[in-house]
């Protein structure tokens, strides 16, 4: 977008950015920025192809293609197919928060919009979490993408209760903040829009099978399998996977041990891992994009 002029919507505050000082004016920043990285995100093809179809075109080849269902009970394919969907919809939500966030942000570094967002009075930590929001929509229209196509294709979902949605919500959000955090860290290592690309690509992709498929393929995973309750791509898959899909026996299904989360421990260690790696990527966007030192 040459033509682009970055700072014309998005309000300023009247004096040094101080986020305390001017809550309002924190939150219409924030706001501004989420408008401005949604319609960026939403008019690059790149983008959608990523962010939508590759992960349904990635379900649909292993449904059609690779996994054997023939003479299986029709309940246990629906139930299959379901948490396929849902591993293909995180591995493509993985996907958007690091490629689609790392590139973007490359991309704005390249073309040199933070030399005048330096010299404005805006708030660092406003335009990360503008960026984290519209990265945040955008994973969870990846993964809702999957699951309606799961549908499409014979898959069965079924909500545990009406504190499931609140939940995964919640658990998404920390997932999504955890990974969009380390493609700021990815952006600023490599400054480079094609290699920032590929190193985040290369990590959705191996972190995907090294971890069992996001957790939930036990019997692949090579490491301790309580890790799967533990780590951020397969605990929020399992999380999802738990309040969505009706199993009654989670060992027959291959997705136990361990027990499928199923309590607030899950939301929690989610929660610190959203919490501290914001404060993470707060810190390194005002280090190192913003050049105004670690703390405001």
């Amino acid at each position: 977008m040459p033509n682009e002029t970055p700072t014309a919507s998005i309000p300023q505050s009247p004096s040094a950015p101080s986020p305390a000082a001017d809550a309002g004016g924190w939150l219409r920043q924030m706001r501004a920025f989420t408008e401005r990285y949604l319609r960026v995100l939403a008019r690059n093809r790149i983008v959608l192809f990523w962010s939508v179809g590759f992960p349904v075109a990635f379900y649909l080849l292993t449904v059609e293609l690779f996994l054997d269902l023939s003479g299986v009970d029709p309940g246990v394919v629906a139930v299959t197919k379901a948490v396929t969907a849902i591993s293909y919809g995180v591995f493509g939500a993985v996907v958007v928060c690091l490629s689609a966030f790392a590139t973007h942000l490359v991309e704005d570094i390249d073309a040199g919009r933070y030399d005048q967002f330096r010299s404005l009075p805006l708030s660092p930590s406003a335009d990360l979490c503008g960026r984290l929001l519209a990265g945040y929509l955008f994973a969870l229209l990846s993964l809702g993408a999957v699951l309606v196509v799961g549908v499409a294709t014979g898959a069965a979902f079924t909500l545990r209760s009406a504190l499931s949605v609140p939940v995964l919500l919640a658990v998404f959000a920390g997932f999504a903040v955890t990974w969009m955090t380390l493609a700021v860290v990815v952006a600023v290592l490599v400054q480079d829009e094609n290699y920032a690309n590929i190193v985040a690509v290369s990590v959705a992709v191996i972190s995907y099978f090294v971890t069992g498929y996001n957790g939930t393929q036990v019997a692949t995973f090579a490491g301790d399998p309580a890790l799967l309750n533990l780590l951020p791509n397969t605990l929020a898959a399992r999380v999802i996977t738990y309040h969505l899909v009706d199993v009654a026996d989670w060992t027959q299904a291959g997705l136990a041990p361990p027990a499928m989360p199923s309590g607030p421990a899950a939301l929690a260690v989610l929660a610190v891992y959203g919490a501290v790696t914001l404060l993470t990527g707060v810190a390194v966007v005002r280090a190192a994009v913003y050049d105004r030192g670690v703390v405001a």
